[in-house]
């Protein structure tokens, strides 16, 4: 059986497309669809990635992905198997370096507990959304803007003897409107 790389390659050739069309069309980054027509597969950091891309790659030339995927198998010596939780397992050699992230990371260790709580308090903010974010600043504004309010109109309320209080009564009202009255006169018999 021919190599994975051998059967996309020639099916990409027969269509007559380059491998950017092909980049293009599936959305692999050439350097990719390179690694996978030369059969360089321990490129890719999980064997689940290298799968997709040959799924995809296979699918967008209308070949049998299944096909592709059984010359991979036999290619790499791996085999897709069910573990008994229920995952599928991925070969030893593709697994330890799934495990590093195909590159040696040192994870920074905390100097003291304070700086691991703020490490653990830095996570939980970064996983909150930026609408969440501004969704609470602008119930907290609204708040305080209501606060201010009623504290502003109790402050006017409680104390009304600060205010003058105008009371009339009737007989000044009737003072009032003679006195115009007579003014009002007064000045008609002038003319």
């Amino acid at each position: 059986m021919e190599s994975p790389g051998k059967l996309l390659r020639e099916a990409r050739e027969e269509r007559g497309l380059t491998l950017e069309d092909v980049a293009a069309m599936t959305r692999i980054p050439k350097t990719m669809l390179d690694h996978l027509e030369s059969d360089r597969f321990e490129e890719y950091v999980a064997e689940v990635f290298a799968r997709g891309h040959l799924r995809n790659y296979a699918n967008e030339l209308c070949i049998d992905a299944d096909e592709v995927l059984k010359a991979y198998e036999q290619h790499t010596g791996s085999r897709k198997r069910q573990t008994s939780t229920g995952g599928w397992s991925t070969p030893a050699g593709l697994e330890s370096k799934a495990k590093s992230g195909g590159r040696a990371k040192k994870k920074p260790k905390p100097t003291s507990e304070a700086s691991g709580a703020t490490m653990g308090l830095g996570r939980r903010l970064s996983a909150l959304r930026r609408s969440h974010f501004i969704a609470v600043v602008l119930v907290l504004a609204g708040l305080f803007m209501m606060f201010g309010y009623l504290t502003n109109n109790r402050a006017t309320a409680q104390d009304p003897a600060e205010y003058e209080q105008f009371e009339e009564t009737n007989w000044e009202l009737h003072q009032d409107v003679e006195e115009t009255r007579w003014l009002l006169e007064q000045g008609s018999e002038g003319e």
